[in-house]
């Protein structure tokens, strides 16, 4: 069990919740299996990235936004309650020898990527691009840690108008941007994460992504998260991701699937 320290609204929708978790460090990229306090539903635990981890405080951060009846529960938590708390699990984002490291997040698929920008901006250049449909969207940029930072949204209520994506064509078009030298890691819906899929193919580039399932267990034993890898193979977001090479995904299949779920009952978020 893990007592939380603070959860707290920080923007429309959006809350960031703090727990003192003495649990091994995460490494981004990985996530957390969270319950709620016992006898509150839903019952089994859910997945949720790593916002933050302050390994000397042992104060774990994690950013979500409430979009059905399981978050809106989460957001009802209050300082001194207590979470079930499974983790850190799940394959990281693998590191990278190349000298720019391109992030780009989509709406909540910006939480874990902060974290990423936090471990990496000590050792190489940083671009973070950070995308929403609007403002109040927009993830806490004040944890972000790069060389530069570009917002978009699609309203033009903050940042540039448009998609991330085409904030992210917009400033690899730069004179002095050599697309050679990066790599790409991203997060978001999935029709984001398939668009930067055939960009990076396009531009000769690797591309590794943080992928979203449904799962009861974040221990492979549920089956629940399988998604299409390619040649028939079935992967499981839990335990072989969920970063995925995105060269690695099937993109249509996975499209599908997550779609399907979107239409389906809020109750498990």
């Amino acid at each position: 069990m893990a007592p939380v320290s603070s959860n707290r609204q920080v923007s429309g929708s959006g809350f960031l919740l703090t727990l003192v978790a003495a649990i091994p460090a995460p490494v981004p990229g990985q996530f957390v299996m969270l319950g709620l306090p016992e006898n509150a539903a839903p019952f089994l635990r859910r997945p949720f990235s790593v916002f933050d981890f302050d390994a000397g405080q042992r104060r774990l951060k994690i950013f979500y936004y409430v979009s059905g009846s399981g978050t809106e529960a989460l957001s009802r938590v209050r300082r001194g309650e207590e979470l079930g708390l499974l983790g850190p699990l799940g394959r990281p984002f693998p590191e990278s020898p190349r000298p720019l490291q391109v992030i780009v997040g989509g709406g909540r698929g910006c939480a874990p990527l902060v974290f990423l920008s936090r471990r990496r901006h000590k050792t190489t250049r940083v671009f973070f691009l950070a995308g929403a449909r609007r403002e109040d969207e927009i993830p806490p940029l004040d944890g972000i840690k790069a060389s530069r930072v570009f917002v978009s949204t699609e309203d033009g209520s903050f940042g540039k108008k448009g998609s991330v994506l085409d904030l992210m064509k917009s400033v690899g078009a730069s004179p002095d941007f050599e697309w050679s030298s990066a790599v790409l890691y991203g997060c978001g819906p999935v029709g984001m994460l398939g668009e930067l899929h055939r960009f990076a193919v396009k531009k000769g580039v690797s591309c590794f992504v943080s992928l979203e399932a449904r799962m009861g267990c974040g221990l492979g034993v549920c089956q629940g998260c399988a998604v299409a890898t390619g040649q028939r193979k079935y992967s499981l977001v839990c335990t072989d991701g969920p970063v995925f090479d995105s060269s690695s995904v099937d993109w249509e299949l996975y499209s599908g699937v997550r779609e399907r779920e979107d239409r389906e009952s809020d109750i498990l978020m």
